[in-house]
């Protein structure tokens, strides 16, 4: 007998558009999974709390963002849970990832619902203050050169560093000519990969994007400044800090997503039709 499955809504994605997803979303569900519940809540509390008493395996259909994502994190790993993705958020670069962005909802959910899973990397960031998991990237910005550390080893940059980039998944890019996009990086890869951006003009960066230096893989990392730096982990605001932790988690989450290759989204047809 299959485990179990919910949709989790959640209704302040993308500024709160995602809430009008509500009643669509039920009418779908009775129609083409009548046992299956949709969930919504009104806290990120609350949400982790009606995760928290689920089986073992129960798959979640995860409507929302990378917040979202984000933020249901330590309940989905803690519960040993599995999750499917329908992109509803304001930053979707983890779905994007997967290509399902090429989906529109009702193939999404489809696809959240019945797609096998399989094992992808997590990321663990410890700071000043706190321990968070991350699914995609992790953005900080200082006002000072950073110091960095790769596997323990002391990385001499050849100029300060003051913006970073630390990727556990990205989307491909849309053009190849955006200065502000790396190579994509799979959420399965096993490597974490860090981006460091030297300070130049914005004209000097709009006009030679290959100057970018690549992306630096790691499996542990660290990042220090004098002063506290804010970062943003997958499109959340964490509070400034001085120091940064992080290592990969291989295969630590079951997650749908095209990397499977036993079932392909693009070929899913709409079945509300």
């Amino acid at each position: 007998m299959a485990p179990p499955a919910v949709v989790l809504l959640n209704a302040l994605a993308a500024q709160g558009r995602a809430g009008e997803l509500r009643r669509p979303v039920a009418d779908w569900l009775a129609r083409h999974a009548p046992g299956v519940p949709l969930l919504s809540a009104a806290s990120v509390t609350e949400a982790r709390a009606r995760l928290s008493i689920l089986a073992p395996r129960t798959r979640i259909a995860l409507i929302g963002g990378d917040g979202t994502l984000h933020a249901m994190l330590p309940a989905l790993l803690k519960g040993g849970l599995r999750v499917g993705l329908v992109p509803a958020g304001q930053h979707n670069e983890v779905a994007c990832s997967l290509h399902l962005d090429q989906l529109d909802w009702r193939q999404a959910l489809l696809h959240a619902l019945h797609a096998p899973t399989a094992a992808v990397d997590i990321g663990l960031i410890e700071t000043d203050a706190t321990v968070l998991h991350f699914a995609g990237l992790v953005r900080i910005e200082a006002g000072q050169p950073l110091s960095l550390w790769i596997d323990q080893h002391r990385v001499a940059l050849p100029q300060p560093v003051r913006r970073l980039r630390l990727c556990n998944a990205t989307p491909p890019p849309a053009d190849r000519d955006a200065p502000d996009r790396i190579a994509p990086v799979l959420i399965d890869d096993a490597l974490l990969h860090l981006l460091d951006e030297p300070q130049r003009p914005l004209w000097q960066r709009l006009l030679h994007p290959a100057a970018r230096p690549p992306a630096r893989p790691a499996l542990r990392l660290r990042i220090e400044a004098a002063q506290p730096m804010p970062i943003l982990i997958d499109g959340e605001p964490q509070p400034a800090t001085r120091q940064i932790r992080a290592e990969l988690l291989p295969g630590a989450l079951q997650m749908t997503g095209s990397h499977v290759p036993t079932l392909d989204p693009h070929r899913l047809s709409d079945t509300t039709c």
